[in-house]
């Protein structure tokens, strides 16, 4: 059971960063008007100056360590629980 726990919190896991990084691109997309400087647009990302870069980087780094930490604080009240059974 506690194998099933952790294959199901690495699971959110996952997906909750993928989401996180999908609203964080939406969210830029939106307040700036231009695709987002990010891994996933490299030509955008060596276009774009120093700054925005360093400002979407800040952002995607804080949101993606708010997410670890809240599904790993999850996961651990669920493992708890599967465990008290």
């Amino acid at each position: 059971m506690k194998l099933l726990v952790k294959i199901f919190g690495t699971l959110v896991s996952l997906g909750a960063g993928w989401l996180g990084a999908k609203l964080v691109s939406g969210i830029w997309h939106k307040a700036t008007g231009e695709e987002p400087p990010s891994l996933a647009n490299p030509d955008k990302q060596q276009q774009a100056a120093a700054g925005k870069v360093l400002v979407f980087a800040v952002i995607s780094g804080a949101s993606a360590s708010v997410i670890q930490a809240m599904t790993k604080r999850w996961t651990q009240k669920l493992e708890a629980k599967a465990a008290a059974r």
